[in-house]
């Protein structure tokens, strides 16, 4: 009778240690929403007038990179006043497009060849493309330009389980594409507790965002900016209870197996 109480008492044991350890899942799911909307298969938020879902325009600043490809649809002469910056083989690989590339200047200027300097800070990429298009269309006949950035790097710590920079060759990034990059936030990540440090011009700050709340979606942080760094800091709570279930759960496994070996030899005794 006692081996059999002894033998409850560690398994009831175990149990608390195991659930202890356990994180609701409700910290580990992202876009929750409230009762009212799961009821339905479709999460929707209505914007108000004169807002929009799409990503927001992102606009030159100083120290931004552009890849600018010029050259003519018509007349193949043209092209040689750019052809420095057309070479197809200096642009293989990722070292090789950014030497190729202009950085916008403290004045927030780049510098072309044969154009001189255009001022480019302020405005969108388009509006970047479509400035400069005009200004070649003054020495070569019906000018294509390609404008992309190259800078467009963002870095992520912490909790993950690729922490580093990733580079995204697009105009727009959302958190969830550099968490995504990074192979998700590990099983101890702050799904609640994200934060974004941003340095401007003008100020630092620090953004915190909740990853859980599908209204991240609304949220104008959701995406992402040149030079963002990604924080995600450790459940501290989790952490410390799988801190401290390791342990016990070593000592309840050697337990369990010297109640099992106590059992076996009573059991041959008899």
């Amino acid at each position: 009778m006692k081996i059999k109480s002894y033998n409850f008492v560690i398994y009831v044991f175990a149990l608390i240690i195991l659930f202890a350890s356990c994180t609701p899942q409700k910290n580990l799911m992202y876009f929750q929403t409230d009762a009212a909307k799961d009821t339905t298969s479709v999460y929707k938020y209505q914007y108000p007038e004169g807002e929009s879902n799409y990503s927001p325009n992102y606009f030159l600043k100083e120290r931004d990179v552009l890849y600018i490809q010029i050259k003519s649809s018509v007349d193949a002469e043209s092209n040689k006043l750019f052809s420095d910056n057309n070479s197809y083989y200096s642009t293989q690989n990722e070292s090789g497009i950014y030497l190729n590339s202009y950085v916008l200047d403290r004045n927030g200027e780049i510098n072309l060849p044969v154009i001189g300097k255009i001022k480019l800070e302020g405005l969108s990429i388009e509006e970047a493309r479509q400035k400069i298009e005009d200004k070649v269309s003054e020495w070569i006949v019906k000018p294509v330009v390609i404008c992309k950035m190259v800078s467009f790097k963002v870095s992520i710590l912490g909790d993950v389980n690729r922490p580093g920079t990733y580079t995204f060759y697009q105009d727009n990034v959302s958190i969830f594409n550099v968490i995504s990059a990074a192979g998700d936030l590990t099983y101890y990540g702050n799904r609640q507790e994200v934060k974004i440090v941003r340095k401007t011009a003008h100020e630092d700050l620090i953004i915190k965002v909740d990853l859980r709340n599908a209204d991240i979606l609304k949220n104008p942080q959701y995406y992402l900016q040149p030079g963002d760094i990604v924080y995600v800091r450790s459940n501290k709570t989790t952490k410390s209870l799988s801190y401290f279930s390791q342990p016990l759960s070593t000592i309840t496994s050697s337990l369990s197996l010297i109640t099992t070996i106590v059992t076996l030899v009573f059991a041959l005794k008899k």
